[in-house]
């Protein structure tokens, strides 16, 4: 098994062609870390989101990362890190453009706006969800490859 880096071009590539990643986030030295579904174009991954700990975690500190990873042939692998800041994209005058260029970049796949908005508790009693398109413009990529020999 060889390990090695890869480019920037194939790490852009690999970010491109997923949906799901890891994101990871923290708050006061505590890491989180959760899955999501997101879209990506222009440098940035879009995502959506419920209210809850990933939420408050990203506006207190939105520096994140996202782990995305694809299987190889054999014991294969790639994976890269993509680090970023975070970026809420309100539901108001102002943001509606990027907001929906998130809704169209996202609505393009089945299932975009899981598991964002299955969250795992009593729902709220308005018809209200709260719900918060966000995305993470990427500043670095690195990525490394497993390969047999």
């Amino acid at each position: 098994m060889i390990i090695r880096d890869i480019p920037q071009a194939q790490c852009k590539a690999l970010v491109a062609a997923n949906r799901l990643a890891r994101l990871a986030c923290s708050e006061a030295d505590r890491p989180y870390l959760v899955p999501i579904f997101y879209a990506y174009a222009d440098s940035c991954a879009y995502a959506f989101t419920m209210p809850g700990r990933k939420l408050n975690m990203m506006r207190n500190n939105p520096n994140v990362a996202l782990l995305v990873e694809e299987k190889g042939n054999g014991r294969g692998w790639s994976s890269v890190v993509a680090e970023g800041r975070f970026e809420e994209l309100p539901d108001r005058i102002g943001s509606k453009r990027q907001r929906d260029y998130a809704w169209s970049l996202l609505s393009q796949h089945a299932g975009w706006w899981e598991p964002g908005a299955l969250k795992p508790v009593t729902p709220p009693l308005s018809d209200h969800t709260g719900n918060v398109f966000f995305r993470i413009r990427i500043e670095h990529m690195s990525g490394r490859e497993a390969v047999d020999e």
